[in-house]
């Protein structure tokens, strides 16, 4: 269920840090007519067309989601059908007693059927993404949560160009930053140290010192 290919464990990365989405975007298509296989791109918020520039394929959360719904109907009209007219038939308004009550059913139905929907989709979502409650996070670049996009090649990968060519391509393409041996860290087994590092936050300015020395009177 858990894509292994998004890992990003004992892995070095080329990586071109953006600032700029249409930028991010252009680099992409770029690197692809080079031939350069990319391993993913991370980014904050979503970009558009960036999944068809990475040559992804439509998802298949939709078939999982419709046979989540298909269990929440059935489950809603089993339910309904076990108390209305096996465990504890009732007339109500002269309904009958037999499975041509169904039609009432269909509130019951629909309802269980967006819910089973619901939870499905998130379920199969967070365990495909592998975004499960106890599992470290891997970054490869701190902002990339924040307002910046990272762009991953790994180096593993056999590509049509040197690395370093990869490298001025990046930064012609209007890459801020570029790494040729980045790897992924966890930012809750990171000391504020290493992440101040990683942020580059400046140093705060230091305060002049004052002198408590009295004017000598002449």
């Amino acid at each position: 269920m858990v894509d292994k290919s998004i890992l990003l464990d004992n892995k070095k990365f080329t990586v071109g840090i953006f600032d700029d989405s249409d930028k991010l975007l252009h680099a992409v298509n770029t690197l692809k007519e080079k031939g350069i296989k990319i391993f993913d791109c991370y980014t904050p918020f979503p970009v558009h067309h960036l999944d068809h520039a990475l040559g992804y394929h439509r998802t298949n959360l939709t078939i999982g989601a419709f046979l989540c719904g298909m269990l929440g109907c059935l489950s809603g009209f089993t339910l309904a059908y076990y108390m209305n007219v096996v465990d504890w038939p009732m007339i109500i308004g002269g309904k009958p007693q037999d499975i041509s009550v169904f039609t009432s059913f269909i509130p019951v139905m629909f309802e269980l059927t967006i819910l089973f929907t619901a939870f499905g989709m998130v379920i199969m979502f967070f365990a495909r993404s592998r975004m499960i409650h106890g599992i470290k996070e891997d970054l490869l670049s701190r902002r990339q949560t924040d307002d910046h996009m990272v762009l991953a090649i790994d180096n593993d990968e056999d590509q049509a160009i040197s690395n370093d060519d990869i490298l001025t391509l990046l930064k012609k393409e209007g890459a801020i930053e570029v790494n040729n041996s980045k790897e992924a860290f966890n930012t809750s087994l990171t000391s504020e140290e290493e992440l101040a590092k990683l942020l580059k936050k400046p140093k705060a300015p230091t305060k002049a010192k004052t002198s408590t020395k009295k004017p000598k009177k002449n």
